[in-house]
């Protein structure tokens, strides 16, 4: 960043969407689709993330009525650019039924290790499947996380993804 103008980082709390699924098992999880559209080109986001965490604690209905909790510390992130987003938005739109050229998901490479992205309309549910799994390098297995998206909740995801794909693709048209 180079003038004082464009000194700070950029803040993207609140510039995203959650969805929890809690259940009484304690088996739920929760989504978060966060777009992160540059202010300045050397930072080069220009993209989605993706995390997903595993429910963490079940909802107690005794005395403390405390709420159910998601491990967001061990959570599943991705990166999704232009060609991800546009495969997203072919199972979202109906165009295919399951993500990828090859309807096997996106597999992303890092040095970290390896994610592989699934995404899949379920007739038989009337839903949509999302999941992500992760192998760290150093992991013997991997972890897999999923949450099902009722057909409403997938609406205003492609409805985010399609109007973000605009500003990741062209980030000099989003002004202060």
């Amino acid at each position: 960043m180079t003038n004082s103008t464009t000194a700070t980082a950029p803040d993207f709390k609140g510039r995203s969407i959650s969805l929890y699924h809690p259940n009484a098992r304690g088996t739920g999880s929760a989504v978060r689709l966060e777009p992160r559209v540059n202010r300045d080109s050397e930072d080069r986001y220009n993209c989605f993330f993706l995390e997903i965490a595993a429910q963490q604690t079940a909802a107690s209905h005794d005395q403390s009525k405390s709420p159910a909790t998601f491990d967001w510390e061990k959570k599943i992130t991705t990166k999704l650019g232009f060609s991800d987003v546009c495969e997203c938005l072919m199972v979202l739109e109906q165009h295919q039924e399951r993500l990828g050229p090859s309807g096997k998901g996106l597999y992303h490479a890092t040095a970290q290790g390896n994610t592989l992205i699934d995404l899949r309309w379920q007739a038989e549910r009337q839903n949509y499947l999302l999941s992500l799994s992760r192998k760290r390098k150093e992991a013997t297995s991997p972890q897999k996380i999923a949450i099902a998206l009722s057909q409403a909740e997938a609406l205003g995801i492609r409805c985010l993804l399609q109007t973000g794909l605009f500003f990741i693709t062209f980030p000099e048209f989003r002004r202060r």
